[in-house]
């Protein structure tokens, strides 16, 4: 099944979404070429008091929209952003390195406040299906937990560690497929500060590089 931008609007149109949707967040090329991918999961905005008025996108040509756009207010930058950027520096990954998706392409405030989850879960996976059959990408760093789960459970994988990060009991979740793609199920960003937050960063970030192969396992 090849997925295209009419697939994604054809879907948005049926489940009865008004707020927009994204899907790559980074040029198109990213999807065949990037060894790394940072998944979210799902576009954020679209709230009573967010005026911004969204589009349909299916990716972004000038470049990676974590570093290239300003999605705050009166133009700053979001704390996902940082984040995301953060975990960037970490892996010695360049903006152009990643290719940066949503698991769920369809735009809501938050995750609680997205309607028919089961049904923008089930496109999800058809979606990212495709993904994994044409990215060659061998590492999946995800925005929270849910978006990791499934990623992991396409490819067959298994939780084979759970890393801390240094706030209280939130942990770095990793998986590991036959294939020998590994997904890194990071605590969200929006909710969680791990980097750039003084000393407690340092766990975050060893467990980072070490979830992602770059140090301490083979």
């Amino acid at each position: 099944m090849t997925i295209t931008r009419d697939s994604i609007a054809a879907r948005y149109r049926a489940l009865g979404y008004q707020k927009g949707w994204g899907f790559i967040a980074c040029p198109e090329k990213r999807l065949y070429d990037a060894e790394v991918a940072i998944v979210g999961l799902n576009p954020g905005g679209g709230g009573a008091d967010d005026a911004f008025v969204y589009s349909e996108v299916w990716d972004t040509p000038e470049g990676n929209a974590y570093f290239k756009q300003k999605w705050g207010k009166n133009g700053a930058e979001t704390p996902v952003q940082g984040q995301v950027r953060a975990w960037h520096r970490v892996l010695g990954l360049s903006e152009d390195d990643t290719l940066c998706a949503q698991f769920i392409p369809f735009r809501s405030p938050d995750y609680a406040r997205l309607g028919n989850q089961a049904e923008a879960i089930a496109f999800a996976r058809e979606l990212w299906t495709w993904v994994l059959d044409e990215s060659p990408a061998t590492l999946f760093i995800t925005m929270g937990k849910l978006a990791g789960w499934h990623i992991a459970d396409l490819l067959g994988g298994r939780l084979v560690a759970q890393l801390p990060t240094g706030w209280k009991r939130q942990m770095i979740d990793v998986y590991d497929s036959p294939s020998k793609r590994r997904v890194v199920a990071m605590p969200h960003p929006s909710r969680f500060t791990l980097f750039d937050r003084g000393a407690p960063s340092e766990i975050a970030e060893q467990s980072l590089r070490v979830a992602a192969h770059v140090e301490g396992r083979p």
